[in-house]
């Protein structure tokens, strides 16, 4: 995993070398084994190298062949199987990398190649024979890459804090983003960041740059909505695939030169990774698992990770964060500056503190289990669409069926039929409500941000389980984390790697019949069928936390310096009214519940001023 640098003078001048150098300076983070240059003409790549597939000096980047040149960031997971048919076809290889097979494969079959890779990247290729810089990402963006313009400039760089060195270029925040981010709590749902003027390169895109005529074009070359079939198969057959898909992806994210563990938070999906992990006994000495740990048994999992451990023999290293040390030691503006964004909960810190302790026991790669719960149907919202498929249907007995499992199986039957009314009746109703009587939805909002609210028609809303699994996927939920995991990750320098997003097993699972993935009151049924090496009381628990924290408990217990916070938001930004502290104010005192908003107000502030942030 590494970090890159591109900047391109529109001018046909060379570009100063001092400034891509400061680009790549911004992220030694991201691979602190190495560094490289090159520059050709009226633009520059830059390299920072973190070595995991041949650590040898010849892996250096950016790499050249043939008279092309690459930079990358990510790990090509069937690369070994592209250089054998490579060499078929008459190639010849300096390396053992995966580097030099993604140049090999793009010099072979052009663009077309990208749709044989089967990993995560974001790289630029320079073709010289076409004068062209091709940048591209993997299927789902599991790696970053962002890309800006200006009259004189074009550059992309695996992170945005890296065009700040560029000259000309100025922090202003995206007020749209902003405001999608502390009404709604979006984040990653488009290609707009919060810095205006700076887009993510889409997943599943290409961006082709041509250096004489500096026009670029954006092409789309993976689909998930196009990719998804219906499976047709029964359920015993469908099992049996998922199985053969998740050992397949698990067994290639195994592919390393360094030392590899595992986040595990106790529930089904980092649980499969580590006792699939052991039945193939794919780990090396150093193997090890990492789980976050709560002294609140609201938000602790240790019983359940201690069985996996117990079972795999693996090694256990537990992290206890302390929400403390969010202020006293400085995490939370760390952790802003790395993310490039604001946040909403405290659960990145439990995050942040894993991979440190990760770093700390020189792990270099590790495998985390991100994106089950969004094609296997791990959230509650799922559930809710299953329903309303079914009475939709007519099938109102298989509904009352599926509820009554559901009670059975969590916390009674009452509290399941409560939680459903509540999505499906209640919450629409309480906005209803406060539209027709001219109550604000969020009253805590100046009138700026009010105005600016209704110019922001942006919506991720889905029907059906099937197309709420590619949305979550595509735009929402699968971004927004896989963006947190890369920087929380990179940070410490360390490879994360995702058994869950291999593009074959997500696609086959989203095409599967939805009560496959939600019967007998489970989510992820399919999955738990599908892994007997779980222990039974992993396999079939009832609730799950993840890298959950105690946000409402921290907040109530730090309010004069939160309160003190919600003033400055308020004071320094466009965006809240003197409601936000009333409303926190009462919420201290018992009269109402707790909001996001306060966590959320306070880091957004912060962020801005961290990067300097000027308001449109």
């Amino acid at each position: 995993m590494c970090g890159i640098s591109l900047l391109i003078n529109k001018n046909s001048q060379a570009v100063d070398g001092a400034i891509i150098k400061k680009m790549n300076d911004k992220v030694i983070h991201r691979g602190p084994d190495d560094e490289g240059y090159y520059h050709g003409g009226a633009f520059s790549f830059g390299h920072r190298r973190l070595s995991i597939i041949d650590t040898s000096t010849a892996g250096h980047q950016p790499m050249q062949k043939n008279g092309d040149c690459i930079v990358y960031n990510g790990m090509l997971y069937n690369y070994i199987e592209l250089r054998d048919e490579l060499m078929q076809a008459g190639f010849v290889f300096d390396s053992g990398t995966d580097t030099e097979v993604i140049l090999a494969s793009y010099q072979h079959w052009g663009v077309d190649a990208f749709r044989k890779f089967n990993g995560m990247w974001a790289f630029g290729i320079y073709d010289h024979s076409a004068q062209t810089i091709v940048l591209c990402r993997d299927h789902f963006g599991i790696k970053p890459l962002y890309y800006t313009a200006s009259a004189n400039w074009f550059a992309a760089a695996s992170e945005i804090k890296q065009f700040t060195v560029i000259p000309g270029f100025k922090a202003v925040l995206n007020t749209g983003v902003a405001l999608d981010f502390i009404t709604k709590g979006w984040l990653n749902h488009t290609n707009e960041t919060f810095f205006s003027g700076v887009q993510v390169l889409g997943a599943g895109h290409y961006l082709k740059y041509n250096l004489q005529t500096h026009q670029s074009v954006i092409t789309r070359w993976y689909s998930l909505e196009e990719s998804v079939m219906t499976i047709t198969d029964d359920f015993q057959k469908a099992t049996a695939t998922v199985r053969n898909l998740f050992n397949s992806s698990v067994q290639l994210r195994m592919r390393s030169d360094v030392k590899l563990g595992s986040c595990l938070s106790g529930g089904i999906d980092s649980s499969s990774i580590v006792c699939t992990v052991r039945r193939q006994e794919t780990a090396n000495n150093y193997f090890a698992t990492f789980t976050s740990c709560y002294q609140d048994k609201k938000y602790d999992e240790q019983e359940f990770s201690d069985i996996v451990t117990t079972a795999t023999g693996f090694r256990s290293v537990k992290v206890f964060p302390d929400l403390e040390q969010l202020f006293t030691a400085g995490h939370l503006d760390t952790m802003l500056y790395q993310q490039d964004q604001p946040f909403a909960t405290a659960s990145h810190y439990s995050e942040f503190n894993v991979f440190k302790a990760a770093g700390a026991n020189h792990m270099k790669v590790m495998l985390d289990g991100q994106g089950a719960d969004e094609y296997l149907c791990g959230y509650p919202e799922f559930f809710t669409a299953y329903i309303c498929e079914l009475l939709s249907d007519g099938h109102l007995k298989k509904a009352g069926v599926a509820i009554r499992l559901k009670g059975e199986n969590e916390a009674g039957m009452l509290p399941a039929i409560k939680e459903l009314l509540k999505v499906i009746m209640f919450y629409p109703f309480i906005k209803f409500m406060k539209r027709i009587s001219g109550k604000p939805l969020y009253p805590w909002l100046s009138n700026k941000g009010r105005v600016g609210l209704k110019d922001r028609q942006s919506s991720i809303i889905a029907a059906g389980i099937r197309e709420l699994s590619i949305r979550q996927v595509a735009c929402s939920s699968i971004p927004y984390q896989l963006h947190s995991e890369d920087r929380n990750s990179m940070f410490f320098s360390i490879e994360s790697r995702l058994p869950f997003l291999d593009h074959r097993l997500v696609e086959y699972t989203i095409g599967l019949p939805s009560h496959f993935k939600i019967s007998n009151g489970y989510s992820k049924f399919v999955l738990r069928k599908a892994l007997p090496e779980l222990p039974e009381s992993v396999r079939w628990r009832k609730n799950k936390l993840g890298f959950a924290a105690p946000d409402m408990e921290w907040v109530l217990q730090n309010h004069a310096m939160i309160r003190k916070e919600l003033r400055l938001a308020i004071k320094e930004t466009p965006f809240f009214s003197a409601a936000l502290t009333d409303r926190f104010d009462q919420f201290v005192n018992g009269k109402l519940g707790y909001e996001p908003i306060y966590f959320s107000a306070m880091a957004l502030n912060r962020f801005c001023k961290i990067f300097n942030m000027q308001y449109q």
